[in-house]
């Protein structure tokens, strides 16, 4: 049920992404366009790869072929889902600059993958292509700084 869950998701920020990119000059729609098919291509094989495992286990007569509810992960998941959606408001208040760090960070600091040294580095490579790609390639009007 998570994976369905977490494909569906994938497919409504799929359309998100490509009403948002609507507005953009058509060189810079490419890139949102492309990722957004690789998402949704992905998302639609996962759903069915839940479905034909789930009805192969039927088939067997294995009646509890699913897991029982993790309301942690789904805590985890909303969670992340928020920190999204507040991620792309922040941006045209606090700027790119702050919001994207901060936003990278909370996930690290909270589930703990990696650790301080490994953390920062990826913010921070991760803080530099995003900026190269939209900012600097694709010459987007991103606000970089706080608007306060």
């Amino acid at each position: 049920m998570g994976r369905i869950v977490t494909a569906l998701a994938g497919i409504g920020l799929v359309l998100f992404m490509w009403y948002e990119a609507s507005g953009y000059p058509p060189t810079a729609q490419k890139l949102p366009n492309l990722l957004g098919w690789v998402v949704l291509i992905l998302a639609v094989l996962a759903i069915g790869q839940t479905l034909l495992a789930r009805r192969a286990a039927l088939a067997q007569g294995n009646a509890a072929a699913t897991e029982p509810t993790s309301w942690r992960d789904i805590g985890i998941g909303a969670a992340f889902l928020g920190l999204i959606v507040v991620y792309a408001w922040s941006i045209g208040t606090v700027g790119y600059m702050l919001a994207t760090p901060v936003f990278l960070a909370l996930p690290l600091i909270a589930l703990r993958p990696v650790g301080l040294v490994p953390g920062v580095l990826t913010i921070a490579a991760v803080s530099a292509v995003i900026y190269g790609v939209f900012v600097w390639f694709l010459k987007l009007n991103i606000p970089l700084f706080p608007t306060f």
